[in-house]
């Protein structure tokens, strides 16, 4: 009757030699005890243990009497049963008593049980085989009892309707435990919307359960989670210790309980979430450990006045010091910041330069960050109206972040949603690696943040205050987000714990490499922390004029980040016109604008051109070339007519280059017109006639916008300012509700087709053939979702938007859907746990 070691409780219970050896060990033990006790100095006593002795043997054989009695048993074997029992209780006994007497330290006693073991093994053995079903019987129940929690979840599939579902095994997991299942009739795309109600079943918290496919179509595992790490407070590893951008940075905690980990190599991160769903603490904590490597600096663009950047540079900007009055943060934690549309220009500019220059002196391959040639990462937070409305931005931007990958320079954007406008557009978004959605008010928000796994994410569930859904590109990308909770840091405005990690890190961080320093020179990276107007939003924040740790009329070495050396600032150099566009920056005097025709000659160009003589300086005399004075006559000046002649060479050439410039302004400006015609948006049209299906009630920009990205997912939607100049341009579009109202579309020849009218005067039609299955199908999308929208049905049912209404409005026509309320989805009335029932009912309508 062999056993599997693995279903043993106590591996020796039924071992026919190794019990009569470990009651041997036990008894031996016993006598040392009493040995010892003697041995100490203190007396047993030996009467009362002689009385026990007795009482022991007589209490041990009648109860294994009684317990081996009942029907169908053998009175034999009860009767050796009890006799055995009397036998090795009695020996063991009096073994006991005898080196009570004496003493159990010597050769002798320990010989007499070893000679009792000997005898009374053969004696167990069969003791145990007259017992082997009864102990096949308790093997039977141990089995059933290991076996429960798998059959138990088998009739819970049962009981939420699932059938064919088997549970083959159980597996130990960090936050709980994973079953594999074998399917058989239910497949896996039918399990997920049941995942709910066998919450429910289980009695397991909301979310503790989590579906994912096998690597057979008849195979999924489930994870019981046991464990709510989206409750638990991750701690932020305070560690000081440098560390490297080549390998992972821990950020928290996934629901599996295995660690959040980050390669910020070729890695562009996309971060969203509604406000105070923990985005800022989340960027805290990238930052201190960016901020730890040795590798890698950060430019960061904050365009909510600082909010987040400031902490980090505080140490510096107020001049903090120890209590030596050493500068603890000679520099800015944070190499650069921008907090406005002209300063996020530079930086991005200087981002992808410093990218292109990199990809052509590179030796081929990817170039590996370095300390003397730093990784840089670019964070953005709050950018949403900056890659709206600023086109200056978005196209260094996009140039950069293709470019950076190769380059070690990666880019990570916060944002309040996952929508193209907010991210710089489909071309930026299709960039990105790493995708972090944190808590939305609406479920509708994740088709937006995670859209290939809209139906199994649900960021309105998060608990918010770092709980998260992430997507990096070492998880496995047919499987679906994970769950799980970032670090937490207390970045309060009365604690100073941000504060206190950039001074324990500002030894760490690297300089920018020359090459880099250089190229960013044009964009103002040498003065971006001497110039006060620049930096001004952080000295206003802070109360100060200069940075304490510059000092008053000094500036900062701060190339590349610099170790902060102050030295006088030298006087500017005269500003001479430069001439091409790859030595300056936008704004610097002598930046040819565009469409500029270059550097004009001069008058003293045009007075030599002709050949006319120069009036001498005062004095009569010209230096020579050697600069000492040459003493000599007076060089007489040209005659008036003479200068008149040449005055009126001038002018005559200027008018001539004057007619020339103005011929080709002209012809610019019809080659102009040309590509505007040729370039006008393919989806003018659609958008034009979205406002005509609308109706009276209207559609706003922003409804229009998102309509194309749900359609044309792959497409870059057109900007604000371009629909708003389609509808002003539009004579028949109005707003009739005054500004920030839906647009009208007012023409009487075009009125609002008959299935977009008011949702009360819908009624029932009957459903047959097509039009039945393709209703069917629509209600199970909206019922499953919650999501009552048209454009999902046009993406999901491939069909037009007229089709689209109709099935909308037949459903809020039978109570499915609520009424149609401007541009937003309708409310759903029906819950998923419903949706059979329903399906059922309308086919037997109709």
């Amino acid at each position: 009757m062999a056993r599997s070691k693995d279903h043993e409780v106590t591996p020796w219970v039924h071992g026919v030699f190794a019990t009569p050896l470990y009651t041997s060990a036990v008894i031996y033990s016993a006598g040392l005890g009493l040995g010892t006790i003697e041995d100490l100095g203190h007396t047993v006593p030996l009467d009362m243990l002689g009385i026990g002795s007795v009482g022991g043997v007589v209490a041990a054989a009648t109860a294994r009497y009684i317990r081996t009695g009942g029907e169908n048993r053998s009175q034999r074997a009860r009767w050796y049963h009890t006799a055995f029992t009397s036998i090795w209780t009695g020996a063991a006994a009096a073994w006991l008593n005898w080196t009570a007497h004496g003493t159990p330290w010597t050769l002798v006693s320990a010989a007499a049980v070893a000679a009792a073991t000997a005898v009374l093994a053969p004696m167990y053995g069969v003791d145990r085989y007259l017992r082997s079903e009864e102990i096949a019987e308790q093997w039977a129940k141990e089995e059933a009892t290991l076996h429960k929690p798998l059959t138990d979840w088998q009739d819970l599939f049962a009981s939420v309707g699932a059938r064919g579902v088997f549970v083959e095994k159980k597996d130990k997991a960090h936050n709980g435990y994973k079953l594999t299942l074998r399917l058989t009739e239910t497949d896996y795309d039918g399990l997920l919307p049941l995942l709910k109600r066998l919450e429910m079943k289980a009695g397991v918290r909301a979310g503790a359960l989590t579906l994912r496919p096998g690597e057979t179509a008849d195979v999924a595992y489930l994870s019981v989670s046991t464990r709510n790490v989206l409750a638990e407070l991750v701690e932020l590893d305070e560690s000081d210790h440098p560390i490297t951008i080549n390998e992972p940075l821990t950020l928290g905690m996934l629901e599996s309980g295995l660690p959040i980990e980050l390669l910020m190599r070729q890695n562009s991160v996309l971060i969203a979430g509604q406000k105070g769903s923990g985005k800022s603490v989340t960027l805290h904590v990238l930052i201190s450990l960016i901020t730890r490597c040795v590798d890698a600096v950060i430019w960061m663009v904050d365009m909510a006045s600082g909010h987040t950047a400031k902490r980090w540079v505080r140490p510096w900007v107020e001049g903090w010091k120890d209590d030596e009055g050493n500068v603890l943060c000679p520099r800015p934690l944070i190499d650069w910041i921008a907090t406005t549309e002209d300063e996020a220009v530079r930086m991005y500019n200087a981002a992808h330069d410093v990218a292109d220059q990199r990809a052509k002196t590179a030796r081929g391959g990817k170039l590996v960050p370095k300390a003397e040639r730093p990784a840089i990462i670019v964070i953005t937070e709050e950018g949403s109206d900056l890659m709206a409305w600023s086109t200056s931005a978005v196209k260094p931007k996009t140039r950069g972040i293709k470019k950076g990958r190769k380059a070690a320079i990666d880019y990570v954007d916060v944002v309040q949603r996952g929508t193209g406008p907010n991210t710089g557009g489909g071309e930026i978004d299709s960039q990105y690696d790493t995708t972090i959605g944190l808590r939305f008010r609406k479920k509708g928000e994740g088709q937006y943040v995670f859209p290939d796994f809209y139906h199994q994410v649900n960021l309105a569930a998060l608990p918010g205050n770092g709980a998260c859904y992430i997507k990096t590109p070492a998880m496995d990308q047919a499987e679906p987000p994970e769950k799980g909770r970032f670090a937490y840091v207390n970045d309060d405005e009365d604690s100073d714990a941000i504060e206190q990690m950039a001074v324990r890190r500002a030894h760490i961080r690297p300089d920018l490499d020359d090459e880099a320093i250089a190229i960013a020179t044009k964009w103002g990276y040498a003065d971006r922390w001497s110039d006060t107007e620049r930096i001004g939003w952080l000295l206003e924040a802070y109360g100060i004029d200069v940075p304490a740790s510059v000092g008053r009329n000094t500036t900062a070495s701060m190339n590349g980040g610099g170790t902060g050396t102050m030295q006088a600032a030298p006087p500017a150099p005269p500003m001479r016109p430069t001439t091409g566009t790859g030595g300056s920056r936008p704004g610097q005097p002598g930046a040819p604008l565009p469409g500029q025709l270059g550097d004009l000659p001069s008058a003293e160009d045009y007075l030599k051109k002709y050949n006319v003589p120069q009036q001498p300086q005062a004095g009569g005399q010209q230096p020579p070339a050697g600069g000492q004075p040459n003493p000599g006559p007076a060089v007489p000046g040209p005659d008036e007519a003479t200068v008149r002649a040449a005055f009126d060479k001038v002018w005559a050439g200027v008018e001539q280059i004057t007619q020339e410039a103005a011929r080709q302004h002209v012809a610019d400006q019809a080659q102009q017109e040309d590509k505007k015609k040729n370039r006008e948006h393919p989806r003018k049209d659609e958008v034009l006639q979205m406002v005509r299906d609308a109706g009276p009630d209207g559609i706003t920009i922003g409804a229009c916008i998102e309509r194309l990205e749900d359609l044309y997912p792959k497409e870059k939607a057109p900007s604000r300012q371009a629909i708003y100049k389609w509808f002003t341009d539009e004579g028949d579009i109005v707003q009739p509700g005054g500004p920030k109202t839906p647009y009208v579309w007012a023409d009487p020849d075009h009125p609002a087709p008959p299935d977009t009218q008011d949702d009360a005067t819908d009624d029932v039609e009957p459903l047959t053939g097509d039009d039945l299955e393709l209703f069917c199908h629509a209600v199970e999308l909206v019922v499953s979702t919650q999501f009552g929208s048209t454009s999902m049905l046009q993406r999901k049912l491939r069909v037009g938007f007229a089709k689209a209404v109709w099935l909308m409005d037949q459903m809020t026509a039978r109570k499915i859907t609520g009424a149609r309320d401007g541009s937003k989805g309708r409310d759903v009335l029906y819950k998923p746990d419903a949706l059979e029932a329903l399906l059922a009912r309308i086919k037997e309508e109709n």
